[in-house]
């Protein structure tokens, strides 16, 4: 009798797997957008206190980003070449020093087109946006950019001095797009907004009666005027001015003499003098600066006296004697 006998061959077949990043894509840096851009601040208005912030902002300037759809992968980094404060905003920016100690910056770095590039928004350093999306992309890159108050007191000195943002685009060796690095935030083209100093001022000086018999040529019956002080003014300026302007004109604006009200009630040829408290002229019309301004914070003006002033004693007639000055407040 014959056996067949069956012999079974088992043949295992692995199958060859290829590692393939579906989700990725690399930089068309042949077209990318490479301007150097200045920061502007002049849509933000100064925050009030430490720790708070104004928005994030970009002026709707971007740089052009093209995205092709690819098995390789490319990623963006961002360097901002300055020194953290160590900080953090509630959203975890990393805030960045200026050049005044009272005012940080943090950044958010972004693309135009959302789910494109992870994460969708960086703030935190070391920024870096990876391409995880298999599409092709028109997009922009966006760096917004916001103003970090550090301290209550402000020091004296306008923005000068900001980290500037370079940007680098990364694809692989093999990918035919080459790595291109530039300078996207540079310099600075305008200053925030900051709010006005309060002003507690008098609104009426009365000076003492002047009478027939004690008229003579010249300033008499000075008398101090009460403080003025200037309150809650601003810091990040590079100072602050004060001009004593007067209303009906000056008479006589060397000598810091008036002009008043005329009429039929009112006195003539008579005048009222601004003068310094030892007696001397003050400046009308024109601007003094500040002298002690180091900051925001609240400022008293120096100390003034006010006087009739007569330039013939002969021509003058009764009746009331009334004057104005407007204290106009500048900030430079």
């Amino acid at each position: 009798m014959k056996k067949t006998v069956g012999l079974a061959l088992l043949i295992s077949v692995c199958p060859l797997i290829t590692s393939v990043d579906a989700l990725a894509g690399i930089i068309n840096t042949s077209s990318v957008n490479t301007s150097t851009l200045p920061y502007k601040f002049s849509s933000f208005t100064m925050p009030s206190s430490a720790g708070e912030t104004t928005w994030f902002d970009d002026w709707g300037e971007h740089w052009k980003l093209p995205i092709i759809a690819s098995s390789q992968k490319g990623y963006i980094d961002f360097t901002v070449n300055g020194e953290p404060t160590g900080g953090t905003t509630t959203n975890d920016a990393t805030v960045y020093k200026t050049n005044n100690p009272g005012i940080g910056i943090a950044y958010q770095m972004s693309y135009s087109n959302a789910g494109v590039l992870t994460p969708n928004k960086d703030f935190t350093a070391p920024f870096r946006l990876d391409v995880d999306s298999n599409v092709n992309a028109s997009g922009d890159l966006i760096i917004r950019y916001m103003l970090v108050r550090l301290t209550d007191e402000l020091p004296a000195g306008p923005i000068t001095e900001v980290p500037s943002v370079t940007v680098s685009y990364h694809n692989p060796a093999d990918s035919g797009y080459g790595d291109v690095t530039f300078v996207a935030r540079s310099g600075v083209a305008s200053q925030p907004k900051y709010t006005a100093c309060g002003i507690n001022v008098p609104t009426e000086i009365k000076l003492n009666p002047l009478y027939g018999n004690s008229l003579k040529t010249g300033a008499q019956n000075s008398i101090q005027a009460p403080t003025i002080t200037l309150t809650n003014c601003p810091g990040a300026i590079n100072g602050i001015s004060y001009n004593f302007s007067a209303v009906y004109g000056a008479h006589d604006e060397a000598n810091g003499v008036l002009n008043t009200v005329t009429g039929d009630t009112y006195a003539k040829n008579v005048y009222v003098q601004i003068q310094n408290t030892d007696g001397t002229p003050h400046t009308i019309n024109s601007a003094i600066a500040l002298q002690n301004y180091n900051g925001s914070g609240d400022y008293v003006l120096p100390d003034f006296k006010v006087s009739y002033f007569i330039d013939d004693a002969e021509s003058v007639t009764a009746g009331n004697v009334k004057t104005a000055i407007e204290l106009k407040v500048t900030y430079n």
